[in-house]
This record gives structure tokens, C-alpha cells and sequence, in this order.
């Protein structure tokens, strides 16, 4: 039989990302456990929706009916909030296309550098110039993790401005990884820590930790009653930590424990696309729960999109189909393409509602934000978005349908950044900006 080599301390730290320090001594007073991460996810889906089947019916913030395209949210509504009447100003004019422009800013709130990118209508631009939401939550979220932040692609195969959502900065793109495979490997092979290494570092802790908990017990056969119960006090504290880090990345506990190995895909086919999507949110889910990442990105597609979707009833290119006017009977099949996307999400939250963190579910403290380019794609417009929020890490009300006046995304940008920690007075262009969106 082969034999596992122990690993050592410093692997034992590397792996779980803390430093195991026990105070001894009765008088020495325990820090409360930290609160749970709070995590981000922006979603994209090109070219606008099938507006007929996208909005809900509002009577009231709290009394509403959801479209036919947000059907499979339904049961739960309670943990999402739908948006209306909000406008992506920034991306109005300058620099490229409609798509180009709106997807650059979609989480930068940022125009196009000029460039060389050509566009739909032969129109040329740049990178976005601003970072992202997501990569701005790096240096407040995303300290400690050992992948600051993960980009994924479901079929989002441009390499230029149509195919980028997230950014560094000005001209800094992060491009999707479309490749399942890749992400794995990412999130579980190159973290330094052999696999093999793990086991024995979970029990390593553990011997740790009982040792501590025999040094307790020991103590109490020594000392005064009173003293007694600051020992048993001090070793519930001990338990506590023992669950904390059985949290830990690099260790297998019940919500943490690392998936099977996707299997090779054509993930550049069309025809791949749902199986893409579920191990790509499937991959992310389990992330966020080994505390690997609390950031990331998913492309459905790209702002190109001559792409069809066969397998939810889209037998011709998304792009061309999003262009035909609103009395033509072959664009409402946009609504199809609307609603797979809307299921993924749905997938993905339930995904997050029924995991476990350290106190309540991940999605208790995750916040996913869906948006697109444009709003319709036979008018290439940025009025009245379709963009929706879910999930309780910004710690607001959820269970609404709110309605707004023409105010610029930039102000949604603003309050999600804000609501997850951050303290900036403006987001992105300062000239789309007005202050963080109110959302009572």
C-alpha cells in the first residue's frame, strides 16, 4: 500500500487559511466568531428580452404577478426583486454599438475607449473604461480567498468588447473561462495543496483540537469550582472553532466537499449550453461555499449572440430574432430563449438557498444581479432595463416589484456596491451617477 505522507504544519495553515492559537488561560476573553462572508454574482443574458413577457403585473411594491418569462421563479419570489424603469444613460452614446456600449457598461457604469473592435453595424470601440462591480467587491470581499474572483462562460465566445462583463480597471479585461474543465481546475487543483494532502490535514486538526479539549479537562481536576466554569465556557469555545474550521477551504465537510470532475464537453456547441450552465453555476455554488470565492460573473453568451438554442425552441439566431418588430410573431420566440435563461437563475438560487453557511443558507448572504445590454433589441434602447436582483446579502427587502423614474443604473451600481460594504460616494461615469438608489 502506498503511503500517505502526514502533512506538515505549515501545510495544515496553507490549507485552511488560519492560524490555530488557543488561549489558555481563564482570564484571557474569546473574540465573537466572525458573521458570514457576504458574496456577488452579476449575470448576463444578450440583447435585451421579449418585453410582453417580461415585466410583472405591480398593484403594490409587495402585490404583484409575475410574467410568463419569470415563471420559474415563482417559488421564490419571496428572495428577489424585480426592477423596472431604470435606465442605462451611460451607454446612450460615445464610442461603439448599442451592444458594445451596453455590456461594457452593464456593471462598470463606464463608456468604450475608442478602439478597434468592430461591432454589429461596423461601428469600432474599445474596452469599457472603468473596473466592475464584481472586481471593485475584490478588495472588500474578496480579501482572504484564495481565487479573488471567478469569470464564467456559457457559450460567450467573443475575445474583444462584446464579449467582456468584467474588468480590473480602464482597459483591463477579464475575460469568461467557457470550459468547465478549466474552472475545476481552477477552483480545486491549483490551490498548492495536494488532494491527497487533505484528509490528513482535517485530521490533524482534530487531533489538535482534542488534545486542547484533554488539556481542559485535565485543569479542571486542579482548580476551584469557580474556575470550573470558565474552563467549560472556554471549551465550548474550542467546539465552536472545531466547526469554524471544518469550514475552512481545503477541508471536506458537509457543504464543502469537492464535486466530481466535469466530464469533457464541446463546450464550444450550442448544443452544450444547458450542460455548461449547470456545472459552471454548479461549480460556483460550491465555491462560495468552501469560501474559495465570493465573487463572480456568469455570461450567457455574448453581446454578438448569432447563436440559435435549439433545445429551449430558438431554431435561428438570437441576435436576428431580437430585431424583429413587436408585431412580427417570430420575435416572441425571444421569449423562450428569456426563459431558459430565467431557469438557470432560479436553479442557481435554489442552489445557494439550500446550502448551508456558517449561520443560515448562502443565499442568505448573496446577491445576484441579472441585466443585459440593451433593453429591446429591435429598438437597441438602455430605457427600462430588464434588470432584477435576488438573494439577501445586501440586506434589503426582497419579495418586491419596484418601479422607477428614469434614474441611471449607475445608481443601482452604487447601492449594491454600498449595501455590500463599500463606501464610495459614486460609481462609474460621475456624469451618470446621482447618488446610491434608494430601494425601500
Amino acid at each position: 500500500m502506498k503511503r500517505v505522507s502526514q502533512p506538515s504544519r505549515r501545510a495544515v495553515l496553507k490549507a485552511g487559511g488560519v492560524v490555530l492559537a488557543l488561549p489558555f488561560l481563564p482570564s484571557v476573553a474569546w473574540a465573537e466568531p466572525p458573521p458570514p462572508s457576504k458574496r456577488f454574482v452579476g449575470l448576463y443574458m444578450a440583447n435585451g428580452v421579449y418585453t410582453p413577457s417580461w415585466f410583472p403585473t405591480v398593484r403594490t411594491p409587495t402585490d404583484f404577478t409575475l410574467n410568463t418569462s419569470h415563471a420559474p421563479l415563482a417559488p421564490l419570489k419571496e428572495h428577489v426583486l424585480f426592477l423596472s424603469g431604470l435606465n442605462s444613460a451611460v451607454a446612450v452614446q460615445g464610442e461603439g454599438e448599442q451592444h458594445q456600449r451596453g455590456l461594457g457598461a452593464m456593471l462598470t457604469g463606464a463608456k468604450l475607449a475608442a478602439g478597434s473592435f468592430v461591432g454589429n453595424d461596423g461601428t469600432r470601440a474599445g474596452w469599457a473604461k472603468g473596473a466592475s462591480l464584481d472586481q471593485t467587491l475584490v478588495g472588500v470581499l474578496g480579501q482572504g480567498t484564495r481565487v479573488p474572483s471567478l469569470q464564467l462562460g456559457v457559450y460567450a465566445r467573443e475575445r474583444d468588447v462584446s464579449g467582456a462583463l468584467s474588468y480590473a480597471g480602464d482597459s483591463q479585461p477579464l475575460l469568461p473561462e467557457n470550459d468547465p474543465q478549466q474552472t475545476f481546475r481552477t477552483l480545486f487543483m491549483d490551490s498548492g495543496t495536494p488532494p491527497q494532502m487533505l484528509e490528513g490535514i482535517q485530521l490533524k486538526r482534530a487531533s489538535i483540537l482534542d488534545s486542547v479539549l484533554s488539556q481542559f479537562n485535565a485543569l479542571k481536576r486542579r482548580v476551584a469550582s469557580s474556575e470550573r466554569m470558565r474552563l467549560d465556557a472556554h471549551a465550548t469555545k474550542v467546539r465552536e472553532l472545531e466547526v469554524r474550521l471544518t469550514t475552512q477551504p481545503g477541508t471536506t465537510p458537509s457543504r464543502c466537499r469537492q464535486p466530481a470532475r466535469p466530464p469533457a464537453m464541446n463546450y464550444a456547441s450550442e448544443a452544450a449550453m444547458p450542460d455548461a450552465a449547470r456545472l459552471h453555476l454548479d461549480l460556483l455554488t460550491v465555491a462560495f461555499a468552501c469560501d474559495t470565492t465570493r465573487l463572480g460573473t456568469v455570461m450567457f453568451s455574448d453581446a454578438k449572440n448569432h447563436i440559435a438554442m435549439p433545445f429551449c425552441g430558438v431554431t435561428s439566431g438570437v441576435h436576428n430574432l431580437s430585431h424583429y418588430g413587436d408585431g412580427d410573431p417570430q420575435r416572441a420566440a425571444l421569449a423562450n430563449r428569456d426563459r431558459w435563461v430565467v431557469e438557470q437563475l432560479a436553479y442557481f438560487l435554489t442552489a445557494l438557498r439550500d446550502t448551508p453557511d456558517s449561520v443560515g443558507s448562502l443565499l442568505d448572504h448573496t446577491l445576484v444581479f441579472l441585466g443585459s445590454d440593451v433593453a429591446r433589441g429591435n429598438l437597441h434602447n438602455h430605457e427600462d432595463m430588464p434588470f432584477l436582483v435576488a438573494g439577501h446579502g445586501a440586506g434589503w427587502a426582497m419579495g418586491r416589484a419596484l418601479r422607477f423614474t428614469g434614474q441611471p443604473h449607475n445608481n443601482l451600481l452604487l447601492a449594491m456596491l454600498r449595501a455590500l460594504g463599500g463606501d464610495a460616494s459614486s460609481f462609474g461615469d460621475p456624469a451618470f451617477c446621482t447618488g446610491p438608489l434608494t430601494m425601500a
